[in-house]
């Protein structure tokens, strides 16, 4: 009886810590989402009101999942424009938005 309660122990943490894993990287894809169109749509309203955003988005979504951009790059322009004017965000976050957005 205590071997079969120890193997139900260990399959019910091992099933919990797969769930959490799969859950972290969800969360991930989702703020990724969200920086992604955050990011485009910020460039249209400051730079071009004709911009396609939804392009835009793909496209930096798609490099996230090619590895031609991280998380933490996408993170640090989303991060970096937050809270910023058009002209700030444009002198101050250059380097962070570089291949993000033109």
């Amino acid at each position: 009886m205590l071997k079969a309660t120890r193997i139900a122990l260990v399959l019910t943490l091992s099933a919990g810590c797969a769930l959490s894993f799969a859950a972290c990287g969800a969360e991930k894809e989702i703020e990724n989402e969200i920086d992604c169109q955050a990011i485009c749509q910020r460039y249209s309203d400051c730079f071009d009101g004709d911009y396609d955003v939804s392009g835009c988005q793909d496209r930096c979504e798609n490099d996230v999942d090619s590895g031609e951009l991280t998380f933490n790059e996408v993170d640090a322009c989303s991060d970096c424009i937050d809270d910023r004017s058009c002209a700030s965000g444009t002198l101050n976050c250059a380097t962070q938005c570089a291949g993000i957005v033109p």
